[in-house]
């Protein structure tokens, strides 16, 4: 065994070792605090029930059904508890480390990849999310293993492409935005030195591979088809993709775990410090903030130092990649034999570029995603020939942020929680920068004697610095909601729930032949596995005892005491801030 496998070899059991902490520490807070907070996991939670026969049927069909599935595997050895989606969901967190340390070992050496994983996983984004058994995590890993494969398959082995294309669908039933990682993934091919003479190459394998990723989803549309489930995934993304109108929505909306904010085509640059460095509410939950140019002051939350090193670093990065495309060396291989190619190259970089900007949000997003595509595949054309090694990954990891950026930019709703699907890029260009950086002392005689220790002592600093400041947030911060709120019930919420729950289930032998509505509904029909109505605005209407009745509602769970309850309902359960009322 050589040195660089044993650096890989302890990288990786290192990543495995911090991530694994990490998570477990942040599940033995939020298996306390449940799901009751995030309603929309219990969606999951009811279809793993479904899935595993526990449950009549699912809240609802047209969820990413995987997540679920796992879940259901688990269910149907007789263990059913909301704890489940957050421990599957969260091994996610831990694949996704070692993912991305693979990716960037495939451009860096063993302590920056290193560094670059440690500062993905200490993104306070990710942090944030990584144990809540919501998707964005899950989707996050799958997405990087997906591109890692395909990489592998250019650069190694083409037979990687066999496995990179189904982990790709299953990333996409995952987490149904997924699916944005495939333009980046093809892309790769294209950015090679000569495209067409690798495709004629390896077409044989490239074909297989597309079609076990074919198989694949064959597989599971046939299982969507067997057990009648609708292919809500298609209006979905047809209907995001038209434009950022508001009426073109309609469908495409789905409920958010956090303050929406619409028709914001800032709101990701805005907040894009504080994904990478916040003090504030991490790791239990994110507040989002903005600079306010008028002011020149942060308003909401405010990044933290690490945060401005890092954008920093990010920066200077991005000068010196410019720079050194600029340089004369580079400029002269670029523009030696210049030709009509060449010209056409220049055009098809700069008009798409242009109309992108102009009608970004104005068209549909797969015209705005051609664009782009053109226009970043022209530019890497026009200066592939200059002196940049492994420029294909670098432009990939750029266009396959753009993409994404693109996306959720175009979605009406903002939530920060999917600026998840930008971090790679982030803890991508930091990398870089570092690399860039050290290209450029090597030029000065002061550091280039110490060059060695620099490079050693930088990546050092910023993971300690990462972990230790992770460590702070966690030994200051006490848990929140998703909002940021605090309530003091926060700990205990969720079992008063299920407390109340088991409680009618052994009391009422025939509950599952009544009606039953519930403010917490999916809650509470994943507690009862049942079917149970949500009281939406209907529980804040004065005739709403009335509505009760004239729906033959048995019993009703309340978060809280409801005022609207009158004659005919009473309270037979309660515990804490859940109410249980029974029909008269």
């Amino acid at each position: 065994m050589n040195y660089k496998n044993k650096m890989d070899i302890i990288s990786i059991i290192l990543i495995f070792i911090i991530s694994s902490g990490i998570l477990t520490y942040l599940l033995s807070i939020d298996t306390k605090m449940g799901v009751y907070y995030i309603h929309d996991v219990y969606l999951y939670l009811n279809n793993g029930l479904y899935f595993a026969g526990l449950s009549p049927s699912s809240t609802n069909h047209g969820l990413p059904p995987l997540i679920p599935f796992l879940c259901s595997l688990v269910f149907k050895t007789d263990y059913v508890s909301d704890s489940v989606i957050l421990i599957i969901s969260g091994l996610f967190y831990i694949i996704t480390g070692l993912s991305f340390y693979g990716l960037l070992r495939l451009r860096f050496k063993e302590l920056l990849s290193f560094t670059g994983t440690i500062l993905l996983l200490c993104f306070p984004i990710n942090l944030a999310w990584a144990s809540k058994g919501m998707l964005d995590i899950p989707g996050l890993g799958m997405s990087i293993l997906a591109i890692y494969l395909m990489a592998l398959g250019l650069y190694r082995n083409p037979k990687y492409y066999y496995i990179a294309f189904p982990v790709l669908i299953l990333g996409f039933f995952t987490r149904y935005t997924v699916i944005l990682t495939l333009p980046a993934m093809l892309m790769l091919i294209l950015f090679t030195g000569n495209p067409l003479n690798y495709i004629n190459r390896h077409l044989g394998k490239l074909i297989k591979g597309i079609l076990s990723g074919l198989i694949t989803l064959i597989a599971i549309l046939g299982i969507y088809k067997i057990n009648n489930i609708p292919f809500f995934f298609i209006s979905q993304s047809s209907s995001i993709s038209a434009t950022s109108n508001p009426g073109a929505h309609t469908q495409a909306v789905a409920t958010s775990t956090a303050t929406a904010t619409t028709n914001n085509l800032w709101y990701y640059i805005n907040n894009l410090p504080l994904y990478i460095g916040t003090e504030k509410w991490i790791p239990y939950s994110f507040k989002p903030g903005a600079y306010n140019f008028n002011k020149m002051v942060w308003m909401g939350n405010s990044p933290s130092i690490i945060s401005i090193i890092l954008i920093s670093i990010i920066l200077i990065g991005i000068l010196l990649y410019i720079s050194q495309i600029l340089n004369k060396h580079n400029r002269a291989r670029i523009s030696k034999n210049k030709n009509k190619f060449y010209y056409l190259k220049i055009i098809l970089f700069i008009i798409p570029l242009i109309v992108y900007f102009v009608s970004f949000t104005k068209v549909s997003l797969y015209t705005s995603i051609a664009l782009i595509s053109i226009s970043i595949l022209a530019l890497f054309r026009l200066i592939r020939k200059a002196d940049l090694k492994y420029m294909a990954i670098d432009f990939m990891f750029i266009y396959w942020g753009i993409v994404n950026f693109s996306f959720y930019t175009y979605h009406i709703i903002k939530t920060d929680r999917y600026a998840i699907t930008f971090t790679p890029v982030f803890a991508y260009m930091i990398i870089l920068g570092l690399y860039l950086i050290y290209k450029k002392l090597e030029d000065f005689k002061i550091f280039k004697e110490k060059l060695n220790i620099i490079k050693t002592l930088i990546p050092i600093l910023l993971i300690i610095g990462s972990l230790g400041f992770t460590g702070y947030c966690f030994a200051v911060n006490t848990p929140h909601t998703f909002d940021n709120q605090s309530p003091q019930n926060i700990l205990t919420a969720s079992q008063d729930q299920k407390e109340v729950c088991n409680w009618l289930i052994e009391n009422d032998s025939n509950y599952l032949n009544k009606t039953i509505w519930g403010d917490d509904w999916s809650g509470i029909s994943f507690e009862l596995r049942m079917n149970v109505n949500k009281t939406d605005n209907l529980k804040n209407e004065s005739n709403f005892t009335e509505t009760l009745k004239a729906n033959n509602v048995s019993y009703y769970f309340a978060e809280g005491r409801n005022s609207n309850i009158k004659d005919g309902y009473y309270i037979i359960k309660e515990k804490n801030n859940c109410t249980l009322y029974k029909k008269a």
